[in-house]
């Protein structure tokens, strides 16, 4: 579930990886397509139409909710509708499922419950409002401006700061031509979820003297427990923040994936993109990894933990002096240094897809479980519904079962053909590979050989999205049955709940003060956005090829002589038919109107004669008056790059771009 990085066009089954961030650009006067086909509404009491919003600034944001990219919107939506709380802004959710199970609309409900959305979402289960806004990836926001027109369409995870400054921009030229609307229409909206004394929680881990670490997601703390469920301590007081201290003060947001290392609790607190430390005795909690903002980068090199910017940790495994660390948001695996301080990139190319062999060239879609036994880091690969090992010993990946990110089902039998639907947690014991099959509602096994071949076998279902399961000495399952807000022991077949006994009541209210600091704000100004058209029967066939973009200034205008273009390319379709060797290139302009650009890609074997795929590029790049040549602007432009893959096409594709000038 990803993202593209331009005005889009797409179908239900394709799949998109996302650019990390995504530029807003004004548009034309295209009507925006009505509501009306949704099959209900959730987080409000009536359903709104497109008609009635007239003259509101209306933000859409088109998610589903085991997209780990729809989750880091999620914030910045928050706080769009707080700080236009008393304009006429208006922000729905458009939930077009993935998977099978995301079409369940009480399945959703729990998803807005866990993400803490306020704002109304539709259910357009047969994809009809994604069809009609010409949608091709998640998440993508749409804004629609005062007088019913699209005014913006932003594939991607969308810059807080540039969010709002089109936001403002739009009630500006609405209250110039007079369509601004007084007020909002009325609504009611749906109360929070509340449960006690467990709310969502994510993950719970056996820690090596038996007791049970529990990650109270949507209490946003977390608990060490005796194995019969009384409380020893818990760090966070119910609100979300990010705040180290004493275990009373302290606050997370959303945690996830736990693991005991060095006599304490490390903690994957994932919405703060973080990896906390919690004392063992005290329950006190610091940070080790993570700035509490998004990262939109890997580092290349080992580098200082605390100063750099994490992408959604979602599980922790402990393995001799380092912790593992599953980063879902860059569909990475990490390894932290605790003593030293340090962190690093350890399997993973960041591109989303599935791909087998060395560490450093493998692909993952958002991994979220990990344990490790004898010498193997078992992965449960949730996007690609897959479980993948690493051999640590040879640095070498391989799959277990799982197929992609287009391949989810049920069932059992033949690893090689049975497949999972989105698995969150896994767990690795004597007896074989467990396995949290969480949108399949089931603890299944994998029995297996080094070789990789083996057998699933379902060992207990009727859960309601399971996020984990651990195995504690004494052979007793502990499972975080995650929309069930509970926790289970299963002992020889015999499923009990753990009572969690001496629990304070989770503390509700304003999120606590944050210790990291807000980003610079950013100006919409200078950002282009343009669509390229594919010819019909045109296409690139298995191989290496290239993509060429020749691009043209402005009549009046050039690039400027030796200033460096800057290209980044990602694959917003296809990810895994479509690979990019060099994701990132920097040059010299070479001072004329016209510049041609390649990109080298390799294309897979083709499944099927004809598939239509995606590449994003964004260009950075500074044009000149060509008379005048002091007078000089840095631009950036964002192309989206159609491409065709077809059994015996062609070994290149080449497209004209033009380039923004200067205004004025």
């Amino acid at each position: 579930a990803r993202a593209m990085g331009a005005v889009v066009t797409r179908g239900p089954s394709a799949f998109a990886e996302p650019p990390m961030t995504t530029s807003l650009h004004r548009q034309s006067s295209t009507d925006a397509p009505g509501l009306d086909r949704a099959l209900l509404w959730l987080n409000i009491d009536r359903p709104l139409s497109m008609k009635e919003l007239r003259g509101c600034v209306v933000v859409l944001d088109f998610w589903t909710y085991c997209c780990i990219n729809c989750m880091h919107v999620v914030p910045t939506l928050r706080e769009i509708e707080r700080r236009f709380a008393d304009e006429s802004v208006v922000v729905l959710g458009v939930h077009s499922g993935k998977f099978s199970a995301e079409r369940n609309p009480d399945r959703i409900a729990e998803a807005i419950g866990r993400y803490g959305m306020s704002h109304p979402v539709v259910v357009d289960d047969d994809m009809h409002i994604w069809s009609a806004y010409g949608i091709r990836s998640w998440p993508t926001v749409v804004v629609v401006s005062a007088d019913g027109k699209i005014a913006a369409v932003a594939p991607g995870e969308p810059e807080l700061e540039m969010l709002e400054a089109f936001v403002r921009r739009e009630l500006e030229l609405a209250r110039e031509a007079g369509t601004l609307a007084r007020s909002k229409p009325p609504v009611g909206r749906a109360a929070p979820i509340e449960h006690e004394p467990l709310l969502y929680p994510g993950k719970a881990s056996v820690v090596p003297d038996g007791k049970i670490a529990i990650a109270d997601s949507g209490h946003h703390r977390v608990m060490l427990c005796e194995p019969g469920g009384r409380v020893v301590w818990v760090a966070g007081s119910g609100m979300r923040g990010f705040v180290d201290g004493a275990a009373e003060a302290a606050a997370f947001d959303a945690p996830q994936g736990l693991c005991w290392h060095d006599g304490a609790l490390f903690v994957a607190d994932t919405r703060n993109h973080a990896i906390r430390r919690v004392d063992a005795t005290t329950a006190r909690v610091t940070t080790v990894a993570g700035t509490g903002q998004l990262g939109r980068s890997s580092p290349e090199v080992r580098h200082k933990a605390t100063v750099t910017a994490l992408r959604s940790p979602w599980d922790l495994c402990s393995v001799g002096d380092a912790i593992y660390v599953a980063m879902a948001g860059s569909h990475e695996i990490w390894r932290l240094w605790p003593r030293d301080g340090e962190i690093e990139v350890y399997a993973g190319s960041g591109v989303e897809a599935l791909l087998d062999g060395s560490v450093g060239t493998s692909a993952w879609a958002q991994p979220s479980g990990l344990s490790e036994r004898d010498g193997v880091l078992y992965v449960a690969d949730s996007e690609n519904s897959a479980i993948r090992a690493i051999d640590l010993g040879t640095d070498i990946a391989r799959t277990l079962v799982g197929q992609g990110l287009f391949d989810f089902g049920d069932g059992d039998g033949d690893a090689d053909a049975v497949l999972l639907q989105h698995c969150l947690g896994v767990d690795a014991t004597d007896d074989g590979v467990l396995i949290a099959d969480s949108y399949n509602g089931k603890i299944k096994v994998w029995q297996g050989s080094a070789e990789g071949t083996g057998t699933i076998t379902t060992k207990l279902d009727g859960l309601n999205e399971p996020g984990s399961i651990s195995v504690g000495l004494d052979g007793v399952w502990i499972i975080a049955d995650t929309n069930a807000h509970r926790i289970l022991a299963v002992r020889e077949g015999v499923v009990a709940e753990v009572p969690i006994r001496g629990l304070r009541r989770a503390v509700r209210g304003a999120p606590c003060p944050t210790t990291s600091s807000r980003r610079p704000a950013l100006s919409v100004s200078g950002w282009f956005t343009q669509l390229l058209s594919l010819p019909e029967g045109v296409g690139l066939t298995s191989g290496n090829a290239r993509v060429w973009l020749d691009l043209a200034t402005a009549r009046g205008t050039a690039l400027a002589t030796g200033s460096p273009m800057t290209v980044s390319w990602e694959v917003s379709r296809r990810s895994d038919l479509l690979l990019l060797p060099r994701p990132h290139m920097s040059i010299e302009a070479n001072g004329g109107r016209q510049q041609r650009l390649g990109l080298d890609v390799r294309v897979a074997a083709l499944p099927e004669q004809n598939i239509e795929a995606e590449l994003i590029a964004t260009i950075d790049y500074v044009v000149c008056h060509e008379q005048d040549v002091a007078r000089c602007v840095p631009n950036q432009l964002s192309v989206r790059v159609p491409v065709r893959l077809v059994q015996g096409g062609r070994g290149d594709i080449a497209f004209a771009v033009g380039l923004q000038g200067i205004e004025g």
